[in-house]
């Protein structure tokens, strides 16, 4: 009885041994997200629509979440559907320096300062900047004099990186045609079609290796880094941008790269009202799974904990910085960039807050009035 018991007692722990070691306890079992998560991005087309689509693979693979995108055209676009609590959290671009700013479109009376809070940054291979067919004969910004200039509509970002460009090669709209656009990728599509000439674009969006293998061929403009002068100018109207060298995209590699610019995009983002668990879990989750899905399309690698950035212009979320500190990823010395920013997101709100009391009606002068109000609270504050 004895013996047949102890082989019962054998054969359990050989049981459990088995389960343990074919079911173990995993990161899975560990991350709690709700079945539907959504978030806006750019749309269809797009790079930040072709990360989601391949994060949502692996979340839908490992987790049974669901990571529903909810397409945007520009900036306003994207975060509207954030403020309003329709999704969850948004892929942001320079736009959210923008919006946590209370600048550009984001200084009208409908919007101001936004406090918004960073999840995970994406710092990719990729770059940002200006391009042409390859057949239409414009090589340098200079080039760009009396073409057809495309831009987009409420996209804070587009608008002062190709108003940057200008002045980076001494013009100003004055001296170019101006095309606007409804979305991003109608503007690629513009340039297809013939419809303007030049356009901002992130050098791994998909509609770039249409043109590549299009008879037209493509063609990066370059913002020679050597021109101090040039990125002078670029930065009175594009503060958030930094020159970088561009190795991913159609035609670019290791060995064949373009001097342009970036920013960090996209920017997995939500208000700072979000719950902290749940950006507590989705920061886990966009780390602890980056190897499943960080080959799966053009950009993903940006994502990478080593690549984030803490010295940018929007704070983190708390729940972000509790898992950056599990990960040993948070310096003490981070602290003092993000209480910066959450002060100096105290003085606009406040001065936001004071204007709107006595505002004008008009959209101009309520604008030109903010800008004062703005600057000027900035600077009662010592801040720039």
């Amino acid at each position: 009885m004895k013996s047949t018991l102890q082989s019962v007692i054998r054969l359990l722990c050989v049981a459990i041994t088995i389960l343990a070691f074919s079911h173990p306890v995993t990161a899975d079992d560990k991350i709690k997200l709700p079945n539907v998560v959504t978030w806006s991005t750019y749309t269809i087309g797009s790079s930040g629509y072709n990360n989601t689509v391949s994060i949502g693979k692996v979340f839908k693979d490992k987790l049974g979440v669901n990571l529903r995108p909810i397409p945007g055209k520009n900036d306003v676009a994207r975060l509207a559907p954030m403020r309003s609590g329709k999704v969850d959290f948004g892929l942001a671009g320079g736009g959210a320096f923008f919006a946590f700013e209370g600048t550009s479109i984001f200084g009208k009376k409908s919007w101001g300062p936004q406090a918004l809070r960073v999840l995970v940054y994406n710092r990719p291979d990729s770059g940002m900047g200006i391009i042409t067919l390859g057949d239409s004969g414009i090589k340098t910004i200079a080039d760009l004099r009396g073409k057809r200039v495309g831009t987009v509509l409420s996209s804070a970002t587009i608008e002062a990186i190709v108003t940057g460009g200008l002045a980076f090669g001494g013009m100003t709209w004055d001296d170019v045609k101006r095309v606007e656009f409804p979305g991003y990728v109608a503007s690629l599509n513009g340039l297809i079609n013939g419809q303007v000439d030049v356009v901002f674009a992130l050098t791994t969006s998909a509609k770039l290796y249409e043109m590549e293998s299009s008879s037209h061929g493509l063609r990066y403009i370059p913002f020679d880094h050597s021109n101090e002068k040039g990125w002078s100018k670029m930065r009175q109207y594009a503060p958030h941008i930094v020159p970088h060298v561009a190795s991913e995209g159609p035609g670019l590699s290791k060995d064949n790269t373009i001097e342009v610019g970036t920013y960090p995009y996209p920017i997995l983002a939500s208000y700072k009202d979000a719950d902290d668990e749940a950006v507590y879990n989705l920061t886990k989750a966009m780390y602890v799974y980056f190897d499943d899905y960080k080959d799966m399309a053009p950009g993903n690698t940006g994502f990478a904990l080593e690549r984030q950035i803490y010295d940018w212009g929007v704070p983190f979320h708390p729940g972000t910085i509790r898992y950056l500190k599990e990960a040993g990823a948070w310096k003490s010395e981070y602290d003092a960039h993000q209480t910066y920013l959450l002060k100096r997101e105290k003085v606009l709100s406040d001065a936001w807050k004071n204007y709107n009391k006595s505002a004008p009606s008009d959209d101009k002068a309520f604008q030109d009035g903010w800008k004062k109000a703005r600057k000027e609270a900035l600077v009662a504050a010592g801040m720039s």
